[in-house]
């Protein structure tokens, strides 16, 4: 043994003795051992590594507390998943909005400094490599990597043409299929897929997706981001064979002459369209909200978000909300100069940011506040970087919580709930344009930590006062996407199963973890009874694609592209 090794190890030693309980108490461990021999502290990295050869020389025994201490970024995985982002290449964005920044060598809204986009950038946007790379990164800090929500980003997908939106999304099943195979397929190129024909290339991504619901590495969800005039029945089935599960979908403000005014391209009502045709097959929507656009001020904002839960035809299940922040290479520059817009100050927007959180109901969950844009790109606008911190810290000065689904995660709450607390069912309903949803979760009794939820969609046939009371449902032919996706007729629409917690391997049980507890199952059946009640005898679950095994153990068999039960 080295003499860094034995180093390491006695530090791994004090670590297990001390019994450090969060971040801030194991890094003073470190620094105080590392003080004590004159080293320099190592990287958790180098810790986790030294302490898995302990464990594996049976020289000290498997510690979960240090192994998740030793997690670099471990919110990464404390959903239950591990979230993978990728950026798709340049290309030109249908879009004109005046806040959006435009780089040359970035797809249209993204800057070359955001993390993301500098990852993607570094590795040319080749979708394979942006996967293995980013899998090997997240095992080499400690965080279990099977369970993948893979989130593809760059503004518009459908804009991009049907070869390349297979080629990406297979390539990246194939990067995390090579992983486990013995004989690696090789990645392609995109122009190797250029002289032939579509139905080939959609073969081979029904190929690595059967792989991928037996691998290693599985995609468990997919994201594709998009506009709401690009939804169409065509486009649900594509993306729906590409394997995705949720959309984020911009609106940006549920204004029209705001929407005018920053050049969006569509009306709310195009916007509403979309969101229905999305919830007709079943798929969850993350919608993005901007505060602090032109022609606004924070009373409308609050006013405008909370419009965004108390209109039936929006009600997204996730929202990310993103201050206005004025870029460069955005025409709003031109207007910043010219003294056409100005922001209403950092003050302003944290107290609107803070009746937003009040605001939000318990079956959404604030996915973001901010963009990974860096301060120094910002040249007016928000530049506060731990903005969901500081809201939180407000919030907990006037001993008020915020509900939305984020902040009720049971890993985020476990020090705020009672030691072997049993999770209670319950279900909270709420209308939208063309059914009902059931947000069905297990909580605590006072309901301040969710252990898992399900959301579930019980479609209604349009009435005449519906139609009257929202004039774009006559644009909305729901028969148009049954004709093209014909399994999900006459079905109840399962669109989100999620159980919380530290993420656990597949098929490995934790005493302390929520994951691999039946809590799935009890959520199944209590959405199935549900549905029968409402004389419904179809389920069908916009299933990701490496999560079909576990439905298909609950009598669920694949058609088309959900997993369908009869009841």
């Amino acid at each position: 043994m080295s003499e860094t090794t034995q180093h390491i190890t006695q530090i791994i030693h004090a670590i297990i003795q001390k019994k450090p309980k969060t971040k801030g108490e194991f890094d003073d461990i470190r620094r105080k051992e590392c003080s004590a021999l004159h080293i320099s502290q190592p990287s958790n990295r180098v810790i986790l590594s030294v302490y898995k050869k302990l464990v594996k020389d049976k020289k000290v025994a498997q510690n979960r507390a240090l192994e998740q201490l030793c997690m670099k970024a471990g919110i990464r995985s404390t959903s239950g998943i591990a979230v993978i982002t990728s950026l798709v290449k340049p290309y030109n964005c249908p879009g004109k909005c005046i806040y959006c920044p435009t780089e040359v060598r970035m797809p249209k809204s993204y800057i070359a400094s955001e993390p993301a986009a500098a990852r993607s950038l570094k590795l040319n946007f080749d979708p394979y490599l942006l996967m293995q790379k980013r899998i090997e990164m997240l095992e080499k800090n400690g965080h279990p990597v099977d369970k993948i929500e893979y989130i593809t980003k760059g503004g518009t997908w459908n804009a991009y043409t049907l070869k390349y939106q297979y080629w990406y999304i297979m390539e990246s099943f194939n990067a995390c299929n090579n992983l486990t195979r013995r004989k690696e397929i090789p990645p392609t190129k995109e122009s190797y897929w250029e002289k032939r024909p579509l139905e080939e290339l959609t073969q081979r991504i029904e190929k690595e997706q059967r792989y991928n619901e037996h691998a290693k590495h599985r995609i468990i969800g997919i994201t594709l981001e998009t506009r709401p005039d690009c939804i169409t029945p065509k486009t649900l089935y594509h993306m729906r064979k590409q394997g995705c599960t949720r959309i984020e979908l911009g609106l940006q403000a549920p204004d029209d002459n705001i929407l005018s005014l920053i050049k969006r391209g569509h009306t709310v009502n195009e916007f509403k369209k979309a969101m229905y045709m999305l919830r007709c097959a079943g798929f969850k929507v993350d919608l993005h909200f901007m505060p602090d656009l032109p022609g606004t001020t924070p009373k409308h904002d609050v006013a405008m978000y909370k419009t965004l839960f108390s209109d039936t035809a929006l009600c997204p299940d996730m929202v990310k909300i993103y201050p206005n922040t004025v870029i460069e290479s955005a025409e709003l520059y031109t207007w910043f100069k010219e003294g056409r817009y100005k922001s209403y100050g950092e003050k302003a927007l944290f107290g609107a940011l803070l009746a937003m959180k009040k605001a939000t109901p318990r079956y959404c969950r604030i996915s973001r506040l901010i963009r990974d844009i860096p301060s120094n790109e910002i040249r007016d606008g928000n530049s506060i970087t731990n903005l969901r911190e500081s809201l939180t810290k407000e919030l907990h000065k006037t001993n008020t919580q915020c509900v939305c689904l984020r902040c009720r995660e049971i890993s985020r709450q476990k020090d705020n709930i009672p030691k072997n607390t049993i999770p209670q069912l319950f279900v909270d309903t709420y209308p939208t344009v063309g059914g009902t949803e059931h947000f069905i979760t297990l909580e605590d009794p006072k309901r301040i930590a969710v252990y898992g939820f399900l959301r579930l969609r019980i479609p209604h046939k349009i009435g005449k006062k519906e139609k009257e009371a929202h004039e774009w449902l006559s644009k909305a032919r729901p028969e148009d996407i049954l004709q093209i996706i014909p399994e999900i007729s006459n079905c109840a629409f399962i669109r989100e199963l999620h159980v919380y917690g530290q993420l656990v391997k597949i098929g490995e049980q934790r005493q302390q973890a929520s994951q691999h507890k039946g809590f799935g199952k009890k959520l199944m059946k209590a959405a199935e009874e549900i549905i029968q009640k409402a004389g419904i005898q179809k389920s069908a679950v916009i299933s990701g694609v490496g999560v079909r095994g576990y439905y298909r153990k609950l009598g669920y068999r694949k058609i088309g592209t959900y997993m369908i039960k009869k009841l």
